[in-house]
């Protein structure tokens, strides 16, 4: 694998790369790759400890963790989108909403603050072993969690979620991004700095 220079042109080059190969895998093969990534969560003491989570619904070859959803032990905080704007995190009540980018959103629900958050799963389109990410280029997460690390909280813990595939040995990462604290993966775990 190669080192990723951090030049907006090969970070576009990266993302549409691994996007396109995400989005080639047959469901099933996500499917199984998101079983067992939410068996690795679910085995994790961070994840055990957690009360309220931030979780995304995956679409387009994205690992997905929905089925966290039926963990009575745990309030799962879904991300209302809003282009331009951080996310805000809603328990929801009721169906879901279509919302940008193809995703679902909550229309209906107990909004939870960010910092609030025990830990959040991150979707990743390209991820690191230092917890660099790339993601859909909106910069949604790094808007939302950018003033928490600033202000030196650790809190929530970010868990990158995504196929083995998907992670690099290094990416240069520009001023604004925020690192994960952990990336799961269907083979294993990365913790960055061990």
């Amino acid at each position: 694998m190669r080192v990723v220079e951090p030049t907006s042109a090969s970070i576009d080059y990266v993302r549409g790369e691994m996007l396109a190969r995400r989005r080639s895998l047959a469901a099933g093969v996500v499917a199984r790759s998101s079983a067992v990534v939410v068996e690795r969560l679910r085995g994790l003491e961070e994840v055990r400890e957690a009360r309220t989570i931030g979780a995304y619904l995956g679409i387009g070859g994205e690992v997905d963790p929905s089925a966290l959803r039926d963990d009575e032990e745990l309030d799962v905080a879904l991300p209302v989108t809003t282009p331009g704007e951080p996310l805000r995190f809603v328990v929801p009540v009721g169906p879901l909403l279509n919302g940008p980018f193809g995703t679902h959103q909550p229309g209906d629900g107990r909004e939870v603050l960010p910092d609030d958050l025990d830990l959040v799963l991150v979707p990743v389109v390209v991820a690191d072993q230092l917890g660099n990410r790339v993601g859909h280029g909106g910069g949604f997460y790094d808007r939302t969690f950018a003033s928490t690390r600033e202000a030196g909280r650790s809190r929530p813990l970010l868990i990158g979620l995504c196929h083995a595939f998907q992670v690099v040995p290094k990416l240069e990462a520009r001023p604004w991004d925020v690192p994960l604290d952990l990336v799961v993966t269907e083979v294993g775990l990365v913790r960055p700095g061990r």
